[in-house]
Order: C-alpha cells, then sequence, then structure tokens
C-alpha cells in the first residue's frame, strides 16, 4: 500500500513537471491591446492628454492653458511643484510598466517559496508527506 502510494506521488509530480515544462509560462512581451482588457468596463483610460496631474490631482488642460500664463501659473504647475504633463508617451510608458515589471514579486517566488532556498523545500515536503 506504501510503495502504491509512492508511485502514485512520483508519477503525479513527473506529469506535472513535464505539463509545466511544456507550458513555458512568462510574463508578456508588450501589454495587451486596450480593448483585450477590462479597463474600458471599470475606469476608462484618461482622455485630456495634455492635462497635469499636481500631487494626485487633476488639472484639465483649458484650465493649465490659463494658468501657464501667468508666472504664479507657470510656478504650480511646475515639476518643483509635483506636477506632472500627462501625455500619450507617459501613458503608454505606464502601461509598459504595469505589465512588464515585477515589482519585487520574484523574491516572493525565489525566496519565500523557492525550491532549494526557501522554507518550502523538498525535504519539508517530503517530511509532510511521510509523517
Amino acid at each position: 500500500m506504501r510503495s502504491r502510494a509512492i508511485l502514485i506521488l512520483i508519477s503525479l509530480l513527473i506529469v506535472v513537471g513535464f505539463l509545466g515544462f511544456q507550458l513555458e509560462l512568462n510574463l508578456p512581451g508588450r501589454p495587451p491591446s486596450i480593448d483585450k482588457t477590462y479597463t474600458p468596463l471599470t475606469k476608462s483610460p484618461p482622455t485630456s492628454v495634455s492635462s497635469y496631474d499636481v500631487l494626485g490631482y487633476v488639472v484639465e488642460s483649458e484650465k493649465a492653458d490659463r494658468w501657464l500664463q501667468t508666472e504664479k501659473g507657470r510656478q504650480a504647475l511646475s515639476p518643483d511643484h509635483g506636477a506632472v504633463k500627462v501625455t500619450e508617451e507617459l501613458i503608454d510608458l505606464g502601461r509598459d510598466a504595469f505589465y512588464q515589471e515585477t515589482f519585487g514579486n520574484e523574491y516572493l517566488f525565489t525566496d519565500v517559496v523557492g525550491i532549494l532556498d526557501g522554507p518550502i523545500n523538498l525535504g519539508s515536503i517530503a517530511k509532510a508527506v511521510w509523517v
């Protein structure tokens, strides 16, 4: 009975390993098309390109044009005061960063759940199965 369980476990590990190797999961090379995401359904992308974002507050392009005509407005919309001009390039850069960067997730997979270095290793799995 015990050898049968071991044989089933080894066979299952081989099948899962083979399927995992065949899938070749990886991060996408380019962000998906906006039409293939839930973004239009949940929150539409910003339509006011050439507006400004000042520390999280949106200054529409018409208002920004009026502000840029005065010295105080130019100072308020300067990068020194946290203002960022919203452009198509900036939006594309944000989409690229969101879909291609790992944001530190690789530490979870390599150090915490890592097969060789993390606390969940082959030895602890084998010990849990045998006990």
